[in-house]
């Protein structure tokens, strides 16, 4: 049986991921297909209640508690300026979030057996 390895140290800070725990955090995320060309955009945001190499990052929705699991993946991560931001899907406007990041999550490669061949 093949047990699921963490990411490199390179892809996850884990001073970064401490800090974060119990912070709010904005995450806009671009979906893009096969070639890469934009879909679709969202965003989550909420406070973090797990960030750990071994099991992602956590965001939980302060309205509804919906929890919202990322890959264990800082590198995008970074304090928020201060400020507003608008969530241009919904028009929800969030105050103050403690970091910001993004994620572009792209379809993937059409293999041979996709194809029928």
């Amino acid at each position: 049986m093949n047990e699921a390895q963490p990411p490199p140290a390179n892809l996850f800070d884990e001073e970064l991921g401490n800090q974060l725990v119990g912070r709010g955090l904005l995450i806009g995320v671009t979906h893009a297909d096969r070639e890469g060309r934009m879909v679709s955009r969202s965003q989550v945001f909420g406070r973090v209640i797990v960030a750990n190499r071994e099991q992602g990052i956590c965001i939980q929705n302060y309205e509804t508690s919906q929890k919202t699991w990322f890959p264990p993946d800082t590198r995008g991560i970074r304090p928020a300026p201060p400020g507003k931001y608008r969530n241009r899907a919904t028009g929800e406007v969030v105050k103050g979030p403690d970091y910001l990041a993004s994620w572009t999550i792209t379809a993937p490669a059409e293999n041979q057996d996709d194809k029928g061949v």
